[in-house]
């Protein structure tokens, strides 16, 4: 098993799903008011299907890890959204609308909430290391929920800011280089395998992959140290503190 450092100068964050909500009951409401304001022929949850899909297909080709050089042009979600509701809206004929429903998408993301733990346990946290964020996410909709979290971050950076996308090595480097952090000794949670473990691992930080869909369970492996909430990553601290 990876040695596990004795302490964190540095825990960095992703943001949604890690510390602020992002479910797709959130999504399926959105869309069911696209459809109602735009006088949509077609049900929400059909329209959200053919979306995701697309939306997939582009999470899926940002990032050719095998050659970064070959890495299509970046685009924020707001182009990327946008692009998604084009070619939907081609295939079903109808007007076009997708700027509005991009931009209705942002405004989405950019009121959701944190979780109940993320201010308490972020605050208990910075007490033993400095915190960061780093989000594949537009500034429009990551700042405005971070300022819902009573406490100024030591470091933020964006996909937007970074121009590339998780789990591309380069938006790891970009923060470590430009504030002089020893990648070792950071922690990084997140909670996609792909985005957040194979990402922040390739450039030697310590992942921690948060899943809050099961209940209070930890356990560690080869790859991360998997956790539930907060107070789980509190008490890991904790722990290789004392």
């Amino acid at each position: 098993m990876k040695k596990i450092i004795k302490k964190p100068e540095v825990i960095l964050f992703d943001c949604f799903e890690t510390l602020v909500k992002n479910e797709k009951t959130i999504w399926h409401g959105l869309f069911k008011k696209l459809v109602f304001e735009h006088h949509l022929s077609i049900d929400a949850l059909e329209l959200w299907d053919l979306w995701k899909k697309e939306e997939i297909n582009f999470r899926n080709i940002r990032n050719n890890l095998s050659d970064l050089n070959q890495n299509p042009p970046f685009i924020t979600y707001k182009q990327a959204w946008q692009n998604c509701f084009d070619k939907v809206f081609t295939k079903l004929g109808n007007k076009n609308i997708s700027q509005k429903c991009a931009e209705s998408s942002i405004k989405s993301m950019a009121s959701n909430e944190p979780y109940e733990d993320s201010e308490e346990m972020i605050i208990n946290l910075s007490k033993y290391s400095k915190i960061g964020i780093i989000s594949n996410a537009d500034n429009s909709f990551l700042i405005p929920v971070l300022n819902k979290i009573n406490f100024k971050f030591d470091f933020i950076l964006s996909s937007e800011d970074a121009k590339c996308y998780k789990p591309n090595p380069k938006i790891f480097e970009n923060l470590v280089e430009k504030y002089n952090i020893n990648a070792q000794n950071c922690w990084y949670v997140g909670d996609k395998e792909f985005d957040d473990v194979i990402g922040s691992s390739s450039v030697g930080m310590q992942p921690i992959l948060i899943n809050r869909n099961i209940y209070n369970d930890t356990y560690k492996n080869e790859k991360y140290i998997g956790i539930s909430n907060l107070k789980q990553l509190y008490e890991e601290v904790i722990i290789n503190e004392s």
